[in-house]
């Protein structure tokens, strides 16, 4: 069941990501986030195209791999979700460290209330702190980035 709990952390960091343009840059997150969200959406409809569309042409002497294929097609929101919860439970790099910690510093000056930024910070953290970045900082903070 460690998977589930992976898919709940990753809907969750899905969550507070802020979708900034100009993060995408330099975290992959906006990528992965965009493209889970759509494949959320689309990916049953295509299964299901695809099935009808197999089982109608070729018959159901086809059924197992037309399951399969529908299956794999599923399957894509799922990994998209594991690897943004895998990805939100990894420790930030030092350097990243030191830029949350510039970060929080400008939304104090900013009268934001922050709680200090730790060594062993995760992505997740940091997704928390950039979303607070984004409601709070004006438009001139992103475009130093």
């Amino acid at each position: 069941m460690k998977w589930m709990t992976r898919l709940r952390q990753g809907s969750g960091y899905m969550k507070i990501w802020p979708l900034n343009r100009a993060l995408a840059a330099y975290f992959p997150e906006y990528r992965v986030i965009r493209a889970t969200r759509m494949a959320i959406t689309w990916m049953p409809v295509i299964a299901g195209v695809s099935l009808t569309v197999q089982l109608s042409q070729l018959g159901t002497e086809i059924l197992p791999l037309a399951l399969a294929q529908a299956a794999l097609i599923l399957s894509l929101p799922l990994q998209g979700l594991y690897w943004l919860g895998w990805r939100s439970e990894q420790p930030l790099p030092l350097p990243l460290v030191q830029w949350c910690t510039e970060v929080r510093e400008k939304l104090l000056a900013a009268g934001c209330d922050v709680a200090p930024f730790a060594p062993h910070s995760t992505y997740r953290h940091m997704a928390s702190l950039l979303n607070r970045a984004y409601e709070r900082l004006d438009t001139a903070f992103w475009r130093e980035l």
